[in-house]
């Protein structure tokens, strides 16, 4: 059975900016959005970690997918 989600418009999460990426809570680290695939997946590079239990898992500069819905996100200014 296929999860049902909110998808989010192409335009909504942009390439090039940053975004504090969280789960459950708790901000879990901020990354710059290098490519939306539009709806379900992005590809992301970590900017900081911004919870230390996660430092040793996301560290500066690691890039890879991630399915948008399953995050909480939120705009940091550039």
């Amino acid at each position: 059975m296929k999860p049902i989600h909110d998808k989010l418009p192409v335009d909504e999460f942009t390439p090039g900016s940053s975004y504090n990426v969280g789960m459950n809570g708790k901000d879990l680290y901020k990354a710059e959005v290098l490519k939306f695939h539009g709806g379900c997946w992005a590809t992301v590079k970590v900017l900081n970690t911004l919870d230390e239990s996660v430092q040793k898992i996301y560290t500066p500069g690691m890039e890879f997918d991630i399915k948008v819905a399953e995050y909480s996100l939120s705009k940091t200014p550039d």
